[in-house]
């Protein structure tokens, strides 16, 4: 199925002969807006989506999805006899029905406003996008004439035929999106610089003449682009990618306080960033901007639940930490690194045990399960107590997060096979490697990360971890349930 949906995706885009009426509904789209004046930059913005911050076009695309999905589950229910009254059910399909070609109309509204600015293969891909949802759009306002004139029969057909259609087309829509990008910010969100760094000679910027300079990311091993603009003596920065198609401001203007994305025509207040014409929706990345000695020095401005760590958090974690008395802690107490290394050592002795043993020894199954345990106490451990205590001075928090979702799925995979076949000892040794990824990258960044921390808030640490480890093995409670937990992984036994 994939393949098939793929090779006629790649057909639609490969196909040069869409571009001609492709482009002629564009050109038709514009002629009814340009008569309109200087109202149709705000009819443009409002069916943009620019005044919501996001695509307006998806969110009236669902009342389509929903009401003809619905419509078609209640006529599907009133032939099957399901529902008590006939004629209030035939009342609800045709509310339903009526409800998404309302939405429908005003969804290809927005549609035609995004299609003007997209073009090549993406504007033949959005042309039978638009052509798909048009004839659905067609077939259920047929199928709501004919259940007006009492052929309901004929009526649910075509709503049929209508709700297959516009599937199709949604899926055509979902390529656009996900696998093309069409509407998602391409703006580069990189939090650097972190600290305020000198990108420029202030004598180098020209008034109203925007000037491209970079920064380079270190975790995304690539430089970050940063647009300039001295505009009535003062100096503005934005990112300078712009975040509808990843347009160079740097080679924009400036009109009327705002920075314009030569590609189709966005404009970005200068101070904020925020959009102040579309067809974009998100704002700019920002940076704070000084001079100083001549230079112009620039500092990202993190956005809302952004967890980039600044210099400023790392001294707030460090004075947090200092604040942490040794008075509490027991003698000979180890540092939280320390602990949680020995037991990624004990992970990889009880891998290699189980990866030693014979495919038929008995015993394997219980190494196995032992393994499990121990996967699941560190997983434990480290989600309650590590994780949380290093977030302040560590970005790699949200990937051990994931890594452990995914290890945990991998053992669930592992334990339901069987020890002494082949498709085990592949999942093992694929486990293996994610295991040890996962221990080797806390081990070389966040363990070295948390020594920010100080040496007596990682004592601290340490000390908790090897209490909950004791616990963990030792509370009849916590083994129960974790034998309870491997025993339905492993499902029935044969």
């Amino acid at each position: 199925m994939t393949r098939t949906t793929e090779h006629l995706t790649a057909a639609i885009e490969s196909d040069e002969r869409l571009d001609r009426p492709a482009y002629d509904l564009a050109n038709a789209t514009s002629l009814a807006l340009q008569p309109t004046g200087s109202a149709a930059q705000p009819i443009q913005n409002a069916l943009h989506g620019t005044w919501l911050g996001h695509p307006l076009h998806p969110a009236l695309a669902t009342l389509p999805v929903g009401g003809w999905t619905l419509a078609v589950a209640i006529d599907t229910a009133g032939v099957l006899g399901v529902t008590r009254d006939p004629r209030t059910t035939a009342r609800a399909a045709d509310i339903a029905l009526s409800a998404g070609v309302v939405g429908a109309v005003a969804a290809a509204a927005t549609g035609l406003a995004d299609m003007r600015q997209i073009h090549g293969r993406d504007r033949r891909t959005g042309l039978v996008h638009a052509a798909l949802n048009s004839t659905a759009l067609a077939l259920n306002v047929t199928s709501l004439v004919l259940r007006r004139r009492g052929r309901r029969g004929a009526g649910r057909a075509l709503s049929g035929m209508g709700w297959m259609t516009m599937m199709a087309g949604a899926y055509l829509g979902g390529h656009l999106v996900y696998r093309r990008r069409i509407g998602v910010d391409q703006a580069d969100r990189s939090p650097e610089p972190r600290a305020f760094t000198p990108v420029l000679a202030f004598s180098a910027l020209q008034e109203d003449r925007p000037r491209r300079v970079e920064v380079w990311d270190a975790a995304a091993r690539a430089h970050v682009g940063i647009v300039l603009v001295r505009h009535r003596g003062r100096v503005h920065a934005m990112g300078s990618r712009c975040s509808h198609m990843g347009g160079p401001l740097d080679e924009g203007w400036v009109q009327d306080g705002g920075l314009v994305c030569p590609w189709h025509g966005s404009r970005y207040c200068l101070a904020s960033g925020r959009v102040l014409d579309g067809p974009s929706r998100a704002p700019q990345p920002r940076y704070d901007v000084r001079v100083r000695h001549g230079q112009i020095e620039i500092c990202r401005v993190q956005e809302p639940g952004d967890e980039a760590l600044t210099p400023a958090d790392l001294r707030d974690a460090a004075d947090d930490a200092a604040q942490v008395t040794a008075r509490t802690l027991p003698s000979g107490a180890r540092k939280a690194d320390v602990v949680l290394f020995e037991h990624h050592q004990l992970l990889r002795r009880l891998f290699e045990k189980v990866e030693e043993m014979a495919p038929d020894d008995p015993e394997r199954r219980d190494m196995m399960r032992l393994l499990a345990e121990e996967l699941e106490i560190h997983e434990h451990v480290e989600d309650e107590i590590f994780y949380p205590a290093v977030r302040p001075v560590s970005e790699d928090v949200p990937v051990a997060h994931a890594e452990h979702q995914q290890l945990a799925d991998m053992l669930a995979v592992t334990l339901r096979l069987g020890p002494s076949t082949p498709e085990f000892e592949t999942q093992l040794r694929a486990l293996h490697q994610a295991v040890d990824h996962h221990a080797t990258s806390e081990e070389q960044s966040m363990f070295k990360e948390a020594q920010r921390l100080g040496d007596v808030r990682l004592r601290q640490m340490g000390a908790e971890i090897e209490a909950m480890l004791d616990h963990e093995r030792e509370s009849r409670a916590r083994k129960a349930f974790r034998d309870l937990k491997i025993r339905l992984l492993e499902g029935p036994r044969s």
